[in-house]
């Protein structure tokens, strides 16, 4: 777990080191964010088969900044904010057509966003996705928590667990606490990397 400013701490030098994130301070002292623009695809009608499971073509990390869009750009805005509730960050997001226009969940669903195949049984509504054997959605409809308006947001339960086992295997006794901090945030994009293309 972090405290918020643990992970104010990190998320500032994380974006120092990569500077495609920038750190926004927020409306209030200490509930700043991490931010970014990115911009996906939808996925060709061909490539989809329906909202939840679709088969991902397999493209070397290399590869995607040459390979061909399957269909129309989606802009997304990409929100890291702290999870009081939780001790962590979440994943917040917003996803539109190029004109301005949020896209559904089915349609987030069918965006180059997406890199993986969701687990057999997952459930989709129109404000949410769940998981088979859990007990919050995987995928969330809720505000920003900072700034204060509609985003996606996956749900932060179990992040702390999965980063301590996987920093557990790589941490060295010589690192500095902000080395220590950012690698557990470095190591949470990855694990929130396994589905999403970040």
């Amino acid at each position: 777990m972090l405290s918020r400013s643990q992970f104010e701490s990190a998320s500032k030098a994380f974006s120092r080191r990569h500077p495609q994130w920038s750190w926004g301070d927020g409306h209030r002292p200490g509930y700043g964010y991490l931010m970014r623009t990115t911009t996906h695809f939808q996925k060709s009608p061909n490539l989809a088969q329906d909202a939840i499971s679709f088969p991902e073509p397999q493209v070397e990390e290399d590869d995607l900044a040459t390979a061909q869009p399957a269909g129309p750009a989606v802009i997304v805005q990409e929100y890291i904010v702290y999870s009081a509730s939780f001790g962590v960050p979440a994943f917040y997001f917003t996803i539109h057509n190029t004109n301005g226009t949020p896209l559904s969940l089915a349609g987030i669903l069918q965006t180059t966003f997406f890199k993986s195949e969701l687990p057999s049984g997952s459930e989709a509504t129109t404000f949410a996705l769940t998981v088979p054997s859990t007990s919050f959605p995987l995928l969330s409809q809720g505000d920003h928590p900072t700034l204060g308006t509609p985003c996606w947001y996956f749900h932060p339960c179990e992040s702390d667990k999965a980063v301590r086992e996987f920093l557990s295997e790589i941490e060295q006794s010589d690192w500095s606490e902000e080395t220590r901090l950012v690698r557990w945030l470095e190591l949470w994009i990855m694990i929130v990397g396994s589905v999403l293309n970040l």
